[in-house]
């Protein structure tokens, strides 16, 4: 990060309009934003928002784009983003396991870990036959009880925390998702009895199956989530034990590996 400090007035809604230019400038996309539009999102001046524009760019979480009068978002988000998806150091020991996972089966692996209501996708690897998701890419989120790897998360937590995070998520997961609480619950008895979880039946992608085992540190407190998507005409019995059993050894293997380099939280 740059190390000059921030040159605006501190104070809260400073920084509340500073987060609403960087989610403004996100929803662009490649093409970033421009004046007008934050403009029409924020209740600023002009002159505060060169101000605030200016700074977040010295400070590197804004760039000028080539079109003349816009924004993309700055690469020292980048940085902190890598910081942030490695939580626990996480993401750095189960990349090379994943890409391996990936090479070796074909499929697709997703690395997923709790914040707050909802599962953000850490890392994604790719093989052969890659599928959709949920999410797109890494940073993408779900609320949790939507997907095979949230469902892992959900399923560690004490019952009551689960309860009522579900509560919370209940109206989203049925208006937005298709999804009914009642089988999110029969998903993670499932997790309980077998030891891994599935993609909740008649959801948004019908023609993908999935897979999750969770990631649990020392006290059996979920670190996070090891996920794997796949076409359904590829689920035959004999590929889904495969990649259960390569999904728990490379997760029980990268636990063990830790030791001291896992920082639990």
């Amino acid at each position: 990060m740059a190390n000059q400090e921030l040159t605006l007035t501190s104070g809260p809604s400073t920084l509340l309009h500073a987060m609403q230019i960087l989610q403004v400038t996100a929803q662009g996309a490649h093409r970033g934003a421009g004046i007008d539009d934050y403009l029409d999102a924020l209740n600023v001046s002009r002159p505060t928002l060169y101000r605030l524009l200016k700074s977040l760019k010295e400070q590197g979480f804004l760039r000028s784009s080539t079109q003349r009068g816009r924004y993309l978002l700055g690469y020292e988000l980048l940085v902190l983003g890598a910081q942030a998806g490695n939580g626990a150091g996480l993401r750095d020991l189960a990349r090379p396991r994943m890409l391996s996972l990936a090479q070796s089966l074909g499929d697709s692996f997703y690395l997923f870990a709790r914040d707050g209501v909802n599962a953000v996708c850490l890392e994604v690897q790719n093989g052969a036959y890659p599928v959709g998701s949920f999410v797109r890419a890494t940073g993408g989120r779900v609320p949790l009880g939507v997907g095979q790897a949230s469902i892992a998360l959900l399923a560690c937590l004490p019952e009551g925390e689960r309860d009522e995070i579900l509560a919370i998520n209940a109206s989203l997961l049925e208006r937005e998702y298709a999804i009914s609480i009642c089988a999110v619950k029969t998903e993670i008895d499932h997790l309980h009895e077998h030891g891994f979880s599935r993609g909740v039946e008649g959801s948004l992608l019908p023609e993908f199956a999935g897979l999750a085992v969770p990631i649990l540190d020392h006290s059996g407190h979920p670190l996070g989530a090891l996920s794997c998507s796949m076409l359904k005409s590829r689920m035959t019995d004999a590929h889904r034990q495969d990649v259960l059993a390569h999904m728990k050894k490379e997760t029980l293997e990268l636990v063990n590996q830790a030791h001291g380099l896992l920082f639990f939280e």
